[in-house]
């Protein structure tokens, strides 16, 4: 993340309400990070985690299947983890957080800070460019003042990184080729394996169950996975429908779409997760592993069938969040209707449409009860005082799907925003 100087210069805000308005929505989100942190990744019952696991494609949720057989190895790797991330905080938390971004940065990227490490002195900026996987400017940005000013820092770092890849490999080595093939997918989806370790109970119970019976548990995965594809292609459908029946909310969100995929600032194809062993930095307010990602795909496009998919958290958070719902009162307005409309009753918030909800609840619903759709964005801002006073401007149910969903960047799933304890469809076993 950068800072917020910087990130008010690259979306280009100029009105100053607008950059009022994004500073305080930023420092409510650093201040509920605490409390978020400890829950988020916390599930209570066994369909919680089933939900969890189902969105995922075939291969990582038998990945994930296979590792739940072994929990004694899942509680050494969790063990091993916390290690690990406590000595890596307690090294970097003396310096500035711009510097701890970077370390963080460099983290995701092992192999090349492998290479810094063990990169001779005064070497010049153009060869340390050369090293990298891509030429982001914050990764070079990153790399150069790490391995310029901090070289110690980054071989003690890369130190810490061997030790944890040294007792993974030993924690794994005695287990059977497709069971050490199932832990070495999972390491790389930090999102997945975090989300085994802290429910450690309901991994053990469902390794139980596909020890028992494999085929069965399998299927009924899968039976939970298509539930969710067509509950996700019932809300595109609906969310299709809805705009189409408004050409200027229409036009407005095809404007809108090219502003975000336009926007540098957004627009980052590298999808180089954080370390497991370090994790995601200590300030973002929700569990984020995937940071480009995050923000890269706007969740919708249109195609020769006109509008397909939903906005993505990273649509949203720039749509509201960034001010920009104020060029774009039509959208505004049906954006507000289908928040509304998805909260009718007991209906199940999808996987698809999750990211849109939660950042939404902080412009349509201003308590935990009572919904206010405004008829325009103008409307919203006046009540903004009342928002920032009730629950630090968060709703209850922003709140809740936050608690719910273990990793906003779980994008091993098909869906914009991966795993979350999202109840429907069936479940396995009896609980």
């Amino acid at each position: 993340m950068k800072t917020f100087r910087r990130y008010c210069a690259k979306i280009n805000i100029i009105d100053a309400r607008l950059i009022f308005h994004e500073l305080v929505l930023l420092i409510l989100l650093l201040a509920l990070s605490i409390s978020v942190l400890a829950q988020s990744n916390k599930l209570e019952t066994d369909q919680g985690m089933e939900a969890s696991i189902a969105p995922y494609d075939p291969d990582v949720r038998l990945a994930i299947l296979q590792a739940s057989l072994y929990p004694q190895v899942l509680t050494r790797l969790q063990k091993s983890q916390t290690e690990t991330a406590t000595a890596f905080q307690k090294m970097i938390s003396r310096f500035r957080k711009q510097k701890q971004e970077w370390f963080y940065t460099l983290t995701r990227y092992p192999d090349l800070m492998h290479q810094l490490a063990n990169l001779p002195s005064k070497q010049t900026q153009s060869e340390v460019y050369k090293l990298l996987p891509h030429q982001d400017p914050d990764l070079q940005e990153a790399a150069w003042k790490l391995y310029k000013n901090e070289r110690k820092n980054l071989v003690k770092l890369d130190n810490v990184r061997v030790t944890a890849n040294r007792e993974f490999e030993k924690s794994i080595a005695r287990l059977s080729a497709p069971a050490r093939e199932a832990f070495h997918k999972l390491e790389t989806k930090p999102d997945v394996l975090t989300l085994l370790t802290n429910n450690i109970d309901l991994t053990t119970r469902l390794g139980e169950q596909y020890k028992n019976n494999p085929a069965q548990v399998t299927h009924q995965l899968k039976v939970l996975h298509d539930n969710f594809e067509v509950q996700n292609e019932r809300e595109a459908s609906a969310f299709k429908k809805q705009m189409e029946a408004d050409p200027q909310a229409m036009k407005e969100l095809r404007q809108a779409s090219n502003a975000y995929s336009n926007n540098s600032y957004y627009n980052n194809p590298y999808y180089y997760p954080y370390s497991y062993w370090f994790g995601y930095p200590y300030w973002y307010a929700y569990p984020m592993w995937y940071p480009g990602m995050f923000w890269y795909n706007p969740g919708f496009y249109f195609g020769v069938g006109g509008l397909y998919g939903l906005p993505s958290y990273g649509f949203s958070f720039w749509f509201y969040s960034g001010g920009y719902y104020t060029r774009y009162p039509h959208l505004y307005h049906q954006f507000g209707n289908y928040y509304k409309s998805n909260l009718v009753g007991t209906r199940a918030t999808a996987t698809l449409n999750r990211g849109f909800m939660g950042v939404a609840a902080t412009h349509y619903r201003t308590d935990g009860a009572r919904l206010n759709t405004f008829s325009s964005p103008m409307s919203h801002s006046r009540l903004g005082s009342q928002m920032r006073q009730n629950n630090g401007g968060m709703s209850n149910r922003f709140n809740t799907n936050i608690n719910r969903t273990n990793s906003w960047g779980g994008f091993g799933a098909r869906s914009n925003i991966g795993g979350g304890g999202i109840h429907g469809g069936g479940h396995i076993g009896r609980h």
